[in-house]
């Protein structure tokens, strides 16, 4: 099945669902509208006390930190930050409105939208359960887990979770984000893999990427230069690894890495699973901007049209039956 002809089933109706969705919200959006004012003219009022608040504490802590400095000159230990933490917090007690209109927003709406797709559920600050996804090997070495917009359901007799994640992992007396964007796990219980299969990004420092690597993965050669180029194939199953990368989920894979700028995009099939890492700078899931009333549609059909697009996966990627594997 083609992209295009994916997305036609998904989105075929998405101007009937969608005028029936607002109608059927608008009761909601009425009230988030009333948010939305209220919250506007929070912000906006807060984004004028700001200027001369700023104007004031800037010279005020950057004076004490210019002292700071002087008065631990030799200590590694030293520190001078105070201007930038007072005005980062003076920037999110500004910010702070905007937020609040998203979050309402959000526990209004998405899981209305994610019901139109079957068996969904949303919450905001749920998770993928990490014993799920650690097996797949594609998972870094973190030392903390954060996650936000969670979806969970089944769609066409295939479990699938996902969410926004931000793993970061201690450095030192620093801490660096070891990958932030969206994961995507995929379950079918009735039909596990035979071996383990891997897809990377060349980049050519796999090592820094999986964790266990070396336990029994091989490199696999492909039919397809151009997918080669974007991506290298480790697998515990060479014969596997073939019928799984056919040539119809290798052209689905290369328009996923091309739709969310796969950067370093990794994917894994494991035991029952398939999950698909995709690195984003990007925030996902989020309504329209606070300046954009709440009642506009088009908000709505982006986030529907946007969690379909994830949904899709499971088409896109026929998942794999081992009745159909060559021997």
């Amino acid at each position: 099945m083609s992209s295009s002809t994916i997305n036609s089933e998904i989105f075929s109706s998405d101007l009937a669902d969608s005028v029936s969705f607002i109608d059927q919200s608008r009761t909601k959006l009425e009230k988030l509208e009333d948010i939305r004012l209220q919250k506007l003219k929070n912000f906006q009022w807060r984004k004028k006390m700001a200027i001369p608040i700023g104007a004031i504490l800037t010279p005020v802590f950057g004076f004490i930190d210019y002292w700071l400095v002087m008065l631990q000159r030799g200590n590694e230990d030293a520190f001078a930050g105070l201007s930038v933490i007072v005005l980062s917090a003076l920037w999110g007690w500004v910010t702070q409105p905007k937020r609040q209109y998203t979050r309402a927003y959000k526990t209004e709406i998405l899981p209305d939208i994610a019901r139109l797709f079957g068996d969904f559920t949303y919450d905001p600050k749920g998770k993928i359960p990490m014993e799920a996804m650690k097996p797949s090997k594609i998972i870094p070495n973190y030392t903390s887990y954060r996650s936000e917009d969670y979806f969970s359901g089944t769609y066409k007799n295939i479990g699938i979770d996902f969410s926004e994640i931000l793993l970061r992992k201690k450095s030192g007396k620093s801490t660096v984000t070891v990958f932030k964007g969206l994961a995507v796990l995929l379950t079918n219980g009735t039909r596990p893999f035979h071996g383990h299969t891997i897809l990377t990004r060349d980049n050519g420092n796999v090592g820094s990427w999986f964790t266990q690597i070396g336990s029994g993965l091989k490199h696999v050669d492909l039919v397809d230069p151009e997918f080669e180029k974007l991506f290298d194939v480790y697998s515990s199953d060479q014969t596997e690894a073939r019928y799984l990368i056919d040539p119809m989920i290798v052209e689905n894979l290369k328009s996923l890495y091309k739709e969310y700028n796969g950067k370093n995009m990794r994917a894994a099939f494991y035991d029952e699973s398939f999950l698909i890492l995709i690195a984003s700078n990007e925030n996902h899931f989020e309504p329209a901007d606070i300046h954009t009333p709440a009642t506009t549609s088009q908000s709505l059909i982006s986030l529907k049209r946007e969690i379909g697009q994830i949904i899709s996966i499971v088409e896109r990627l026929s998942l794999y039956d081992p009745k159909k594997r060559s021997n």
